[in-house]
């Protein structure tokens, strides 16, 4: 499998297709074969002429796991992302994002808005604008020894969440804690980066997509029926809203013949 080095840490990454790339960022606790190639996103861009790029995030998947919570702010994990892209001499790309991966995007179009063409957000809403929670109530769920006996509904079912992804514990109870920080709402308005938020009907965590695409300049906003906040990132629509919005091709999708 392909990886590289970003600033000492081993990162590994894919891509399908050809064409003009496209990036894809999954969430916390995920990895690009769940997030991404379950669902078939690489497949999809493919067929509209896009080269997908995927890869794991630092402490995910298959790129090394590190157990110090200074090596999992959102803007050294932005610096993975920007690293990928000169490692393929990507320039400039559109990123696709979900939930954590949304976060370090939206990072890169406030801060570097010459290297992100337009930006898909998914899977975050009001709620970041908020002040965060303690994070240490993940971090611990995490770790916990007794899962069934997690008394927080959002910890427990990340627990859940991590368990089935067969992700390494330590390292994400540490990065839940690094990527914690508060929004800034000012730099936000002044995003000129071209923005689309998608949230789920039914998302557990986020909250409403609405609030955060007012305070981002110019953004736009879809939410998608009957899905959670995993969820969706495997219904169809949410690739039909997107790709309409990136100004691609419809999007193929599988029919099935029973």
């Amino acid at each position: 499998m392909p990886n590289f080095n970003s600033d000492g840490v081993e990162i590994v990454y894919e891509t399908f297709g050809f064409g003009p790339p496209v990036i894809l960022c999954h969430g916390f606790a995920a990895h690009r074969q769940q997030a991404w190639l379950a669902n078939d996103w690489q497949g999809t861009l493919a067929k509209a002429g896009r080269e997908a790029v995927l890869f794991d995030h630092r402490g995910h998947g298959q790129s090394e796991k590190l157990y110090n919570i200074e090596d999992y702010s959102i803007p050294i994990m932005a610096g993975d992302v920007l690293r990928l892209m000169d490692k393929l001499n990507i320039a400039k790309a559109p990123i696709i994002s979900h939930s954590m991966g949304a976060l370090i995007t939206l990072y890169l179009t406030a801060n570097h808005p010459d290297r992100v063409e337009a930006a898909v957000l998914i899977g975050i809403g009001e709620h970041m604008l908020k002040p965060n929670r303690d994070p240490k109530i993940m971090a611990e769920a995490l770790t916990s020894k007794e899962p069934w006996n997690i008394e927080d509904e959002a910890a427990a079912s990340f627990r859940a969440f991590v368990d089935s992804t067969r992700s390494d514990h330590e390292a994400l109870a540490v990065c839940t804690q690094g990527t914690r920080q508060d929004i800034d709402v000012d730099a936000l308005a002044k995003i000129t980066v071209p923005v689309l938020v998608v949230g789920a009907a039914q998302d557990e965590f986020s909250g409403s997509v609405e609030p955060l695409a007012d305070a981002i300049g110019g953004a736009k906003h879809a939410t998608i029926p009957y899905t959670s906040h995993h969820s969706v990132l495997a219904e169809a629509s949410t690739k039909d809203i997107i790709f309409e919005f990136l100004g691609l091709p419809a999007p193929e999708h599988y029919e099935h013949s029973w």
